[in-house]
């Protein structure tokens, strides 16, 4: 999956999911990496995609006929609701996803810990993170996170301050906020330990027991670093 394809043109967006990763650029998406389920195999009917998420061993992707997921497919995660309409962001976890509709917030597939459960005073929602046991959304209100909370990584800090990005990781969370960047939840591999030299990061992502900023300085990671 750290093999990144040659031939991308001009990429805009690009998301890494457990052992695959997808990119989004002129030519529309690329997907490479473990393809066992056939997460990398990136249907030919896209037109004009705008997002791509790779998640647990799947992808989604958001194009002009609404969203489409492939791969794994244990729980129905893949299986786009009817009542989706107009979708304009989506997150891929394990085994649920969530998008942003004109309704709101969906979340649907394996619902065991409440992932399903979406909070019904969400305010005009802009962003959602899934990852396995939990969500998170970020509205007008600020950040709602909901599901697993073993670690408290649903329990979201009462100091942030206007957050502007949300990253819901294997068992923790971050936000970038006008802070800067805050984590918390499961910290056994220091996860949730942000570096205290970030200058103005603009992104964060928070991945299985890993985290990545970036920053004026470039791309910081931390967190678990076995592979």
């Amino acid at each position: 999956q750290s093999n990144v394809p040659t031939d991308l043109v001009n990429p805009v967006a690009v998301s890494a999911g457990v052992q695959h990763a997808c990119a989004l650029d002129d030519n529309g998406v690329q997907c490479w990496g473990l393809n066992h389920i056939g997460q990398t195999e990136v249907p030919t009917d896209l037109v004009n995609p705008v997002a791509v998420s790779a998640g647990g061993h799947r992808t989604c992707v958001i194009d002009d006929n609404g969203l489409q997921c492939w791969g794994y497919n244990a729980n129905q995660q893949n299986n786009i609701p009817t009542n989706l309409v107009n979708p304009v962001s989506v997150s891929a976890g394990g085994t649920h996803t969530c998008a942003i509709d004109d309704s709101g917030v969906q979340c649907w597939g394996n619902s065991s810990t409440g992932l399903n459960e979406v909070p019904t005073d969400l305010v005009n929602p802009v962003a959602v993170s899934a990852d396995d046991g939990h969500a998170c959304a970020l509205d007008d209100n600020g950040l709602h996170c909901w599901g697993a909370n073993s670690f408290g990584q649903s329990n979201v800090p009462t100091d942030l301050v206007n957050p502007m990005a949300v990253a819901a990781g294997n068992y923790h969370a971050c936000a970038i906020d006008d802070n800067g960047v805050a984590c918390w939840g499961q910290n056994n591999y220091g996860q949730s330990n942000v570096p205290t030299d970030l200058v103005n990061p603009v992104a964060v992502s928070a991945g299985n027991n890993r985290t990545c900023v970036l920053d004026d300085n470039g791309v910081h990671c931390l967190g678990e670093n076995r592979n």
